[in-house]
């Protein structure tokens, strides 16, 4: 009898020990999928289109998802998001980039025919842009970094609220390049130089230009940081060139430059687990309407809420649905 109660003890604390195990494992698993979502946020270039990013940060504010571990940047995507990374407010966003202006009352030389047209108002868009942070037109180059930076509070980069990385594109190597190190301004000002726009930026032996020329949604960054839930923000679709985007020759050539980056080829580095396409087939130089550009950014972002949602899930659940979502955007991505 003895013998037969020893026995039932040791049976009992054999299912004891493998319930504990059995608890300890759902534990696990349940803290692994309520945690917040690490995720990276990819902003892509495109000039005055790049405003919309505003009403997609205003959004997904809104949506109330967590804040992105990680935002990369690209040319004004690397602008918008240098700021919202140094913690500057999408509401102090819109309130300073909200003023339309004429960037051909912005150069000295505005009287020149060689500063008239389409063209000119090219050459002339640095001008714009400062007029977007400031009334003072003064050297682009130089003065929008003193305004990133005073923006900012001289924000250097890997101290920023939120990570923030961004791209430019050396001239000399013809590389790509990763701009992770000293003052953000910098970086952004690099990242943002349009050749024939903005002077080129010389930092470590390299001569540095817009990031768009290499790679305008750089999503292979985040992927290389080690981030699998990537959103990109897309400002247009190439697979469409409507005739409004074919008034210019500034129209055409920078459909040229598009065509050289895609000739390069999709890898699978750079497709993002999903991603929002705010294209409105704005002109990249029109600053006319600020405003309308970032609520067009905000009602893109809502009219994705169910894939947003999808994405955002928690638990075994949410990591189904981003498998699907990551299939359906390789699927878009090679078409």
């Amino acid at each position: 009898m003895l013998g037969q109660l020893t026995k039932a003890h040791h049976i009992c604390q054999a299912i004891t020990t493998d319930i504990d195990k059995i608890a300890g494992i759902g534990k696990r698993l349940v803290s692994y999928y309520s945690y917040t979502m690490k995720w990276a946020l990819i902003l892509s270039g495109g000039g005055s289109r790049g405003l919309a990013h505003i009403g997609v940060l205003e959004a997904l504010e809104e949506l109330n998802v967590p804040k992105p571990s990680l935002i990369v940047g690209c040319s004004m995507g690397a602008v918008i998001g240098g700021l919202y990374a140094a913690g500057v407010a999408t509401a102090e966003m819109r309130d300073f980039l909200s003023h339309s202006f004429d960037v051909s009352t912005m150069m000295g030389d505005a009287e020149n025919p060689l500063f008239l047209g389409p063209f000119g108002k090219a050459v002339q868009i640095g001008r714009g842009i400062i007029n977007i942070f400031s009334a003072d037109g003064m050297d682009p180059g130089n003065k929008m970094r003193e305004l990133i930076a005073t923006k900012t509070d001289n924000a250097q980069m890997g101290h920023t609220a939120i990570p923030f990385l961004c791209n430019a594109t050396d001239l000399i190597s013809g590389k790509e390049v990763l701009l992770d190190s000293g003052p953000l301004a910098d970086a952004v000002r690099a990242s943002a130089s349009f050749p024939g726009v903005f002077s080129p930026v010389a930092r470590d032996n390299k001569l540095l230009v817009d990031g768009y020329l290499s790679h305008n949604t750089p999503v292979w960054i985040a992927r290389k940081k080690g981030f699998h839930n990537v959103l990109a923000v897309y400002l247009d679709d190439f697979s469409t060139f409507p005739p409004e985007r074919r008034k210019s020759s500034v129209d055409i050539l920078l459909r040229g430059v598009d065509c050289a980056v895609r000739a390069k080829g999709i890898r699978t580095i750079d497709i993002p687990t999903t991603s929002i396409t705010a294209d409105n087939d704005l002109a990249p130089f029109n600053f006319d309407n600020p405003k309308l550009q970032m609520d067009f950014g905000y009602s893109e972002t809502m009219e994705n809420k169910k894939n947003l949602q999808k994405f955002f899930s928690q638990g075994i659940t949410g990591n189904s649905q981003r498998k699907a979502l990551a299939k359906k955007e390789r699927k878009r991505s090679k078409a």
